[in-house]
């Protein structure tokens, strides 16, 4: 099973006041007109996000400008029924971030963040949240599976191989497929 990272772009706010720290200050809008705008592309997107992606595609945006780029975060977020519930959940795709002018602050050589929220009812979970090199979505009958790609650490690689994980996407949870 791959590692899961539970943090919200640590490594991120880490690299930026780094940025900002050789840079000296620079511009910024307000990180709460980034949070309305992520919130207005999740609702245009979908039904009501999560705050806290709405943040964290926030906080994405906000570095990639703060490494001198112009960030354009529409393509992160899209809903699905991922589970079979009958109600849309939340794929956020940081790989989808155009950072122009600068380099993706949610990829590494290690992949880009990639976060699965399921509704439970009373709020949303984060139930998947890895740094993955690509992933697909596969259905057999009433079964839907997650495939991800990621790098070679994991499973004992050298860091440029893969390692391929596959997931069970339930009603509540995502569960390795061994």
């Amino acid at each position: 099973m791959s590692c899961v990272f539970p943090f919200r772009f640590a490594a991120l706010a880490f690299v930026a006041v780094g940025t900002l720290a050789l840079a000296g200050a620079v511009h910024a809008e307000p990180p709460s007109e980034e949070i309305a705008k992520s919130k207005e592309i999740a609702k245009t997107t979908a039904e009501a996000a999560p705050e806290e992606i709405a943040e964290t595609i926030a906080e994405a945006a906000q570095v990639c400008r703060d490494r001198g780029g112009t960030a354009d975060t529409t393509a992160v977020l899209r809903g699905d029924d991922l589970n079979g519930d009958g109600n849309n959940d939340w794929i956020a795709d940081f790989s989808k971030v155009k950072c122009t002018g600068a380099e993706n602050p949610a990829c590494s050589p290690n992949g880009c963040l990639l976060k699965l929220y399921f509704w439970n009812g009373d709020g949303w979970d984060v139930v998947f949240e890895d740094f993955v090199r690509g992933f697909k979505f596969s259905s057999s009958g009433d079964t839907r599976t997650m495939h991800v790609t990621t790098y070679g650490a994991p499973c004992n690689k050298p860091e440029a191989e893969s390692c391929t994980y596959n997931y069970r996407l339930e009603k509540d949870a995502v569960r390795p497929v061994q």
